[in-house]
């Protein structure tokens, strides 16, 4: 902005008057980024970079990123790794320059490292009216919640919060694979327990004795 100072001038004298004049840019546009995003706990994102058709002098983001991530106000750039999960939110950049401004909704969620290395101890053999020993999961990562298909022999039990086996079956049950899942934010991982209930083994068989007997 400038004063532009005009003078009307005649044989009797002059008289002035100033004129404000700004000359501002053509506001950017188009602004955008890759959308939405999804990244994981502890690891390393990919750099972000706007797309825009315009001068931009400077740029913001409302609301702030999740811990771990960073914004170059001067370039727009999304960068860093994350150190805390983070649900699905949409963050809005704006682009500016002396003639106005364009924003975009950038969505970034930021999930936990997927479990891995699930595992409990396998083959497993069981008898009808026995309690079992419980069987508990070793694995890699955290975990929100445990599955298992198919169903458990009736008598056993199965804890979604912890993954353990335990309880006393009560019916015969053929060898079978029960498949347990781990699950989090990040994704799942699975393992196959093999297990097999038998029937109490038979005890105590007598027969009449001594015996005697005739041609």
């Amino acid at each position: 902005t400038a004063i532009y100072t005009v003078t009307a001038i005649n044989s009797g004298g002059s008289t002035s008057f100033g004129v404000s004049i700004t000359v501002n840019d053509i506001a950017p546009s188009s602004l955008s980024y890759p959308s939405p995003i999804i990244v994981h706990v502890d690891e390393a994102m990919a750099d972000l970079w706007p797309t825009v058709s315009g001068l931009v002098t400077n740029y913001s983001i409302e609301p702030a990123l999740p811990e771990g991530l960073n914004f170059d106000t001067l370039t727009g750039q999304i960068f860093g790794t994350p150190t805390q999960i983070s649900p699905m939110n949409v963050y809005t950049i704006t682009a500016y320059n002396s003639g106005g401004s364009t924003s975009f909704g950038i969505s970034i969620t930021v999930n936990d490292v997927a479990p891995s290395s699930l595992s409990y101890t396998s083959p497993n053999i069981f008898t009808v009216g026995s309690a079992i020993a419980s069987l508990s999961p070793t694995i890699s990562g955290s975990v929100i919640s445990y599955s298992i298909a198919p169903a458990l022999p009736a008598g056993l039990s199965f804890n979604t919060n912890s993954g353990v086996i335990s309880g006393t079956p009560s019916v015969v049950a053929a060898t079978a694979i029960y498949t347990v899942t781990a699950n989090n934010s990040g994704g799942s991982t699975s393992f196959g327990v093999s297990i097999t209930v038998n029937d109490i083994a038979p005890s105590s068989l007598t027969y009449p004795s001594p015996n005697v007997f005739t041609v």
